[in-house]
Formats: C-alpha cells, sequence, structure tokens
C-alpha cells in the first residue's frame, strides 16, 4: 500500500490573514503552522541535512488526524516490537510499523505520551521517563523497520530520516503544540507571578 507524503484532504480552514481569500484546506494551516514551529526550535529545517520531505510528510500526518481516528491499526506499549506481525515482509510490514511509529511521534509531540491506545499514562512498573524512553525507542525502531521493509525509495528516506532523528521531531512538534496549537498549560508572567506569592489564592 502507497501513503502520500502529503495527501490532500478537503477539509477547510479560514484563512488567517485578510487578505487570503476564501478557504483553504488543512494542510496550508498546518504546514504554516509547523514551519514557523521549526524555526522557533532548536531543530530548524535543513539544520541536520535536507528534510524539506520531512516536513511535508508530517503535514500530511497532522492533516490526516482532522479527518480520521489515529487509533486505527495502533498497537500499545511495546508491542509492535514484542509482538510483531507473523510476516512483516509480506507486504503489509511497512505499513504497520509505518502506523506505529507515526502515532507514537505524534502522541510524544502533541500530547507528551506514548499512545492514546493504552489506558495508563505510564507503563507498567515504568517511571514516565523510563516510559518515554521506550515509547520513544519503539517510534525509532518502528520507522527503521518500515524503512527496512518499504518499497517507495522517497518513503523510505523520510522514514529513514525521522529514525534518526526521532527526539529532535518529538520536539518540533512539542514546539508547535504549546505554542501555535494551543495545547497544554498556558499562564502569563502576571498569573505566574501571583501563583509564586507566598499565601496567593
Amino acid at each position: 500500500m502507497t501513503v502520500a507524503v502529503a495527501p490532500h484532504t478537503t477539509v477547510p480552514y479560514r484563512a488567517l490573514f485578510p487578505t487570503w481569500e476564501g478557504r483553504r484546506p488543512v494542510a496550508w494551516f498546518f504546514a504554516e503552522q509547523l514551519l514557523e514551529a521549526r524555526a522557533e526550535s532548536d531543530f530548524p529545517t535543513n539544520s541536520a541535512g535536507c528534510d524539506e520531505d520531512v516536513n511535508m510528510y508530517l503535514v500530511g500526518l497532522l492533516s490526516a488526524w482532522t479527518t480520521s481516528d489515529p487509533r486505527t491499526g495502533v498497537e500499545p506499549g511495546a508491542t509492535p516490537l514484542w509482538q510483531p506481525p507473523a510476516d512483516p515482509a509480506a507486504g503489509q510490514g511497512a505499513e504497520y510499523y509505518r502506523r506505529q511509529a507515526d502515532h507514537r511521534l505524534l502522541c510524544l509531540g502533541l500530547f507528551d505520551r506514548g499512545d492514546l491506545v493504552r489506558r495508563r499514562r505510564r507503563g507498567w512498573r515504568l517511571t514516565e521517563a523510563e516510559t518515554r524512553a521506550r515509547d520513544l525507542a519503539v517510534a525509532e525502531r518502528s520507522y527503521t523497520l518500515a524503512a527496512s521493509l518499504g518499497r517507495h525509495a522517497g518513503l523510505n528516506d523520510v522514514w529513514r530520516k525521522l529514525a534518526r532523528h526521532t527526539p529532535l521531531y518529538v520536539h518540533v512538534l512539542q514546539t508547535l503544540s504549546r505554542r501555535h496549537l494551543g495545547l497544554g498549560a498556558s499562564l502569563t508572567d502576571t498569573t505566574l507571578a501571583r501563583l509564586l506569592q507566598t499565601g496567593a489564592p
């Protein structure tokens, strides 16, 4: 199964700037916000080699999350590595591992948790730091396996880049999440100072 690097979606959003007439596909919104987030992050575009193709891939992932259930076909925790498909080389292995890796990348970046399938935030008998390290490792290894089993050279290259720099791309998505999408707590300096005062209500 071939996965488009930046699949077209018809979901519209209102233009952010009054000079733009009409409505644009939601991918325009995510592309704009992602590029700004990358510029503000510790991992700007092309800082570790050409990776504009990864930007387009991430825009496709973010857009797809607005139109489908992101949990479809996703296994919780480390299951993808402990219980892989019976015959991952039979044409569906790349898709399976790609789905596991994409889900973890977005979940870690946008929601600071490894997946949206398991009930508990932390793994059984693991600390939050250990759980995060495990989820990052599953994402990295899943991208590596997807690239080794994939039949599309362009996508394989994108997956290898994501595997090499998974924590940095997670950081980019965290920047996007907190500074551009409003996911997470946001306190003004005044509110923070008031909370830090002794005896403040």
